[in-house]
């Protein structure tokens, strides 16, 4: 053996004696174990409930508008520029408050000749009730003079010449009586003329006053002072405030069962957290061939914060039907979504997005999300409790 070769086995050992602490501190260098996972948070004080399969009323809803039950459409009865407008849209306004004012200038001429009209009728009726007064008298006088030669006459005291004068003289009287009294039946008849005209002046005058013909509220104002009206013209929008119904439209084979009377489910999207109970007061008598629906006009209950024009749905009961439900109280809003807290097998609050149905009592309908037996949260508050671990109380 040479020299080199009894060095080899000196350098293998040196060699590993440098690699045994390296290999050390590259086995302290590996995956650690995995850590275990924090116990999740205990709530408590919640009410669980359980969902349900239970029988329920099957609903039909029809979709609607609501209206007020009195609208008017304001319009002049006679021609004339509007002078003024004292409403604006939006105002609300009382049963005979002025409107509109008309120009009437043209109409208070025609009045004021129709006052003098009727002071000179008067006064050809006093003139000519006078005139058959003083007929009267003088007939009557006539009439006894007469009488009395008529006595004198069978007497033989009176001339035939004097008996004549004398009833020629009664017979101008009875003519001049009958002409006064022609003229008291001419200027009576001419006095009834003059109080027609006057009430027809007053009343066009009248008419340039547009009132409010009910306590309601201005939807529309159509014109501006200056417009010409004209009568039928409408000028503005009115609408009673007390009272609105709903107007939906239920399909032609779902509007059978319907009843005048019979009470209903309404639901506003303005005010979703509200349910009315509304009155059916019409029901159209035929469908529409085209879109084969009925209207149905539903009273609505009062309600201050009530308005036209709000979209709504109609409930008209049909029937039963099984649905799963869960209590209303279990939903919670999430923007455009629902959904509810689960409590799965382990106790731990899952949640979870569900589909909603029809209202039924203190429960709602749920379409998809949920099955019968399922347990949720139905006191969840605004806390969050997804993840968290229910803990019944003792």
């Amino acid at each position: 053996m040479n020299q080199v070769e009894r060095r080899k086995p000196k350098a293998f050992f040196r060699n590993l004696a440098w690699i045994a602490p390296l290999l050390l501190v590259l086995s302290g260098c590996g995956p650690a174990a995995p850590a275990k996972p924090p116990a999740p948070e205990t709530v408590s004080g919640l009410r669980v409930d359980t969902v349900r399969l239970e029988t329920i009323s099957n609903e039909v809803a029809a979709p609607g508008t609501v209206a007020a039950i009195r609208t008017a459409r304001i319009a002049s009865r006679v021609m004339g520029a509007v002078d003024r407008v004292t409403v604006h849209e939006g105002d609300r306004v009382r049963q005979g408050q002025l409107l509109i004012a008309l120009d009437d200038r043209e109409f208070a001429d025609r009045y004021a000749a129709a006052q003098a009209g009727i002071g000179e009728a008067a006064a050809g009726r006093q003139a000519a009730q006078k005139e058959a007064a003083a007929a009267r008298a003088q007939a009557v006088v006539a009439g006894k003079t007469y009488q009395r030669y008529v006595y004198l006459r069978k007497q033989e005291s009176v001339s035939p010449q004097e008996f004549d004068e004398v009833q020629a003289k009664q017979r101008a009287a009875q003519a001049m009586l009958a002409q006064a009294q022609a003229r008291v039946r001419q200027a009576a008849a001419s006095y009834q003329r003059a109080q027609a005209e006057m009430k027809v002046a007053s009343v066009v005058r009248h008419y340039t006053r547009i009132v409010a013909p009910f306590d309601g509220m201005v939807l529309q104002r159509l014109v501006d002072p200056g417009t010409m009206a004209t009568p039928g013209m409408p000028l503005l929008v009115l609408e009673e405030t007390s009272r609105y119904r709903l107007e939906v439209t239920v399909d032609a084979e779902n509007a059978g069962g319907l009843r005048r009377g019979m009470r209903t489910r309404v639901e506003l999207d303005a005010f979703p957290a509200k349910t009315f109970t509304g009155t059916v007061a019409e029901i159209e008598p035929g469908a529409d061939p085209s879109s084969h629906t009925v209207q149905v006009k539903i009273d609505l209950p009062r309600d201050s914060e009530m308005r036209s024009g709000l979209f709504g749905r109609a409930w008209f009961q049909q029937g039963q039907r099984k649905a799963i439900v869960a209590p209303a109280s279990a939903i919670l809003d999430r923007g455009q979504l629902r959904a509810v807290y689960v409590v799965d097998g382990g106790e731990i609050i899952r949640l979870r997005l569900v589909t909603l149905g029809a209202k039924a009592g203190s429960d709602r309908e749920v379409l998809s999300g949920l099955g019968a037996g399922e347990r949720v949260v139905a006191n969840p508050g605004s806390a969050d409790l997804d993840g968290k671990k229910w803990e019944a109380e003792r």
